[in-house]
């Protein structure tokens, strides 16, 4: 079975803990900008999935200049969004990338790919419909890996998801780890102290921002970042 994967980052401008933080400076670049660009060493296709929101019209058009096609839809149905966005762009199963997390790990992504390609190709089972390095109450918050079946995220749309679900788009799968073939993947260590990765606040935005002061470009040169996360 022949799986087309691609990476949708789902971002909107009027977070309500950090207004404007996809456009806020992250070591000189935009928040969005170096989400995507990380995204773009994976030689998958990105896509941006925001919001139909006019006050989301400078990120599609941020998304625009670096190649990246938009999908817009619903502000608080993100389950919903993310069904539409990867359905309108033919995706299989996309990467669920959030773009608050600068600095998510590329190995982990990578191998979550390697594995939906090669789990995929059997005749013998079905493919995976999540594959995952998120451990609930244990995994560092900025630096899960997430890789979704298109297909598996329609059923749950069908069904009508909670609003937990709605927002979160994959707890159902955690709740319910029974009604799906999910594989876990050890998540990649990393040497950072740092309370978290997702820039959710002015604080985590000014933790992360001491990173980038260390190592700039850290997120755009993958060998540095692979060495760093190693510890």
């Amino acid at each position: 079975m022949n799986v087309r994967v691609g990476i949708l980052v789902f971002a909107r401008y009027d977070s309500s803990r950090l207004p404007g933080k996809a456009l806020r400076l992250l070591g000189g670049m935009t928040l969005l900008e170096r989400v995507i660009r990380r995204a773009q060493l994976c030689q998958l296709p990105v896509f941006l999935a925001t919001t139909e929101r006019p006050s989301d019209d400078a990120l599609v058009a941020l998304a625009d200049g670096l190649g990246v096609p938009s999908y817009r839809g619903s502000s608080d149905r993100v389950l919903e969004r993310a069904v539409f966005a990867a359905e309108a762009f033919g995706l299989d199963a996309f990467v669920r990338l959030c773009g608050d997390r600068p600095l998510f790990p590329l190995d982990d992504l990578r191998d979550a790919v390697t594995v939906m390609h090669a789990e995929s190709g059997s005749d013998e089972t079905s493919p995976p419909d999540l594959i995952t390095t998120y451990v609930p109450d244990v995994t560092t918050r900025g630096l899960n890996t997430e890789l979704v079946r298109t297909a598996t995220l329609r059923t749950i749309l069908d069904r009508g998801p909670t609003a937990d679900e709605q927002e979160h788009v994959t707890p159902h799968y955690y709740d319910y780890p029974d009604r799906f073939r999910i594989v876990r993947l050890t998540p990649t260590p990393t040497g950072y102290a740092c309370p978290g990765f997702a820039v959710d606040t002015a604080s985590d935005l000014t933790c992360l921002n001491g990173i980038f002061e260390v190592c700039d470009a850290i997120d755009l040169a993958p060998t540095e970042a692979d060495r760093i996360y190693r510890g």
